[in-house]
Formats: structure tokens, C-alpha cells, sequence
């Protein structure tokens, strides 16, 4: 597995591009709603079987932490 896949074929990108759309469809006001949407999306691909539950999602969920200033420009905020 490597550092961007994190169970058969769901990838750090994957998921951060689904963060960007939801963004999109519904803006994401603040590090917590960042956060709680990232929740929820690691929680989705789990239950559907893209991500395997015993993939590493804590390193994930930290990777794509770090990408909020990424996805949010500091003057919609």
C-alpha cells in the first residue's frame, strides 16, 4: 500500500476531490466542519468497502487535515 492508497483503489486524492465537490454543493465554514466532513466520508468509504476498516485512517485523516488551507481560501472563511 502506498502512502496515498489506503484500501483497494480509495486514495488520499479520491477523497480530498470529494471534499473539494461537497465544498462546492455545501461551503465549508471552519476547521471543524473540515474536520466533521472528512468524518464523514472516511466513515462512507468504510461502509461501502472502499476503505478497508483497518486501514491506517488516522495518518489519513492528518494528511488531509493539513490540506484545509488547500481546499478553503482564507477569504471565504
Amino acid at each position: 500500500m502506498t502512502n496515498d492508497e489506503f484500501s483497494s483503489g480509495t486514495t488520499e486524492a479520491e477523497i480530498f476531490e470529494e471534499l473539494r465537490i461537497r465544498n462546492e454543493l455545501e461551503p465549508i465554514e471552519s476547521r471543524e466542519h473540515y474536520a466533521d466532513v472528512l468524518d464523514e466520508i472516511i466513515t462512507e468509504k468504510i461502509d461501502f468497502g472502499e476503505l478497508h476498516p483497518d486501514a491506517d485512517t488516522e495518518s489519513l485523516k492528518e494528511n488531509l487535515l493539513r490540506r484545509f488551507d488547500d481546499l478553503v481560501e482564507p477569504t471565504e472563511l
